[in-house]
């Protein structure tokens, strides 16, 4: 049987919210961190840069930057999902198979991502129609973070290994770490050397490789099934297709998803420099909250997929209801604060009064409903903890990417405002999330019974 260590969390047995807690907690803080990555080179380019449209030009890159990655994060969802199920159903073989096929898969889908990301997104930002000031800096710092995506990627499943069996604390360190060297590096690079976008787009590739070599040598190390021997290292045939069935309709919806923010940063980006600027700032902020709330669909998932593997059926509708509830409490206190403290927020990132005042209209509207985006993204780990990942990709295709492109060409075309733009986000995210629901309840209940009836004809 799989051999607990103390850092795990036992999810098939015993309460549940203290352990999703728990679970969450560094997750949390690891998201942030992560996110921090960003914000810091938008904190040092605005504060720091000679040159006033740094900070437009890094923002510029974020909507380019989630539609590439998209398929790389999309796959780190089937291997969480895969290894999470083989330690819920206490299958040391499979485990074995599943992990060492996850680290080599993460070098292969890292290169994919990077070269495809280095030469298409310059083609992506004049799509967007990127306003001319912003292009050049804007092509330069993408180029160089794709040359990194292979640090990116290993980090992202080795901490999807991690969390599988329950440790979400060392991606937390690691993470830590890497965020470190990113700030020191940043302030290096643009104070001392005097570089621009150029600076902290490399030093946030360092620091990326930095924590995914960290995670590697911590895996080396464990002592049980999932322990990493680099002389093991290869593709299980298998295990790939398990990784395919479920990562690839997450990647797909997660580039779509991208793809419709894309379209909304360009109709951003038409409404001037100042905008984007305002957008740019606010999205930082409330950023933030999508962040924590994030952590959550890792929680649904992972406990979800165990309590699955191991035919626990009752305590995955535990899962799903505790895991909304704090969605909701922890949604709506951070929504309330980014709306109470949104000057103080949004200075951070740009000390301009006019930025700052066309912010506001994000975070009243982003910022109080980012709860509803949790809640749609826990129906979606629930749909894909049992292995219903396309089912999940084409509701979400359907209820946020096909709602937003209509939206743009239809509502913000006859009323051209940047909170017109606002307001389709919290509209999907109802939407969508009512649908993920009712589809996995459905679901659900029809294979449980399919068990049973299999299971009382044998």
């Amino acid at each position: 049987m799989f051999n607990r260590k103390k850092e795990q969390i036992n999810m098939t047995e015993g309460p549940l919210l203290g352990k999703m807690i728990r679970y969450a907690l560094p997750l949390i803080f690891t998201n942030l961190l992560q996110l921090f990555y960003n914000s810091a080179d938008m904190f040092v380019v605005g504060n720091f840069c000679d040159d006033p449209n740094a900070l437009g030009s890094v923002g510029c890159t974020s909507s380019i930057i989630n539609l590439i990655l998209g398929l790389m994060l999309g796959m780190g969802a089937g291997v969480s999902v895969t290894i999470s199920q083989s330690i819920g159903s206490g299958d040391k073989r499979r485990i074995e198979r599943a992990v060492h096929t996850s680290v080599l898969l993460a070098v292969f889908v890292g290169i994919i991502v990077g070269v495809t990301g280095f030469f298409l997104a310059p083609v992506l930002l004049k799509l967007m129609k990127t306003p001319d000031v912003f292009i050049d800096k804007a092509t330069l710092y993408v180029k160089i973070y794709f040359c990194g995506t292979i640090g990116n990627a290993m980090f992202n499943f080795c901490s999807g290994i991690m969390r599988s069996r329950g440790d979400t604390l060392r991606p937390l360190i690691f993470s830590s770490v890497g965020g470190v060297v990113n700030v020191i590096l940043n302030l290096f690079f643009v104070i001392v050397l005097e570089m621009g976008v150029e600076g902290v787009a490399i030093a946030t590739i360092i620091a990326q490789m930095i924590s995914a070599v960290l995670s590697v040598i911590h895996l080396t190390r464990l002592s049980d099934a999932c322990r990493v021997n680099l002389k093991k290292l290869r593709i299980d045939r298998g295990m790939f297709m398990s990784f395919v069935r479920i990562g690839i309709p997450a990647g797909v919806q997660g580039m779509l998803f991208s793809f419709s923010n894309m379209l909304l940063q360009g109709s951003y980006n038409q409404l001037g420099p100042l905008y984007v600027n305002a957008n740019t700032a606010a999205s930082n902020v409330d950023s933030y909250i999508y962040n924590v709330l994030a952590a959550f669909y890792h929680v649904a998932l992972t406990f979800s997929s165990q309590n699955y593997g191991a035919k626990k059926y009752g305590r995955m509708w535990k899962v799903f209801g505790l895991n909304c509830a704090c969605i909701i409490a922890v949604g709506l206190s951070l929504g309330v604060l980014s709306v109470a403290f949104a000057e103080q927020l949004i200075g951070i990132f740009d000390s301009d009064p006019a930025v700052i005042a066309e912010s506001k209209s994000r975070l009243l509207i982003m910022g109080l409903f980012y709860f509803t985006c949790g809640l749609m993204d826990t129906g979606t780990a629930m749909l894909r903890s049992i292995g219903n990942s396309v089912s999940a990709t084409v509701i979400t295709v359907f209820g946020v990417c096909i709602m937003r492109v209509l939206w743009i060409y239809t509502v913000f075309a006859a009323f051209p405002k940047l909170i017109v733009l606002y307001i389709v986000y919290p509209i999907t995210w109802v939407l969508t999330f009512a649908a993920l629901t009712l589809t996995f309840i459905f679901t659900f209940r029809k294979r449980v019974r399919k068990e049973k009836a299999v299971a009382n004809a044998a």
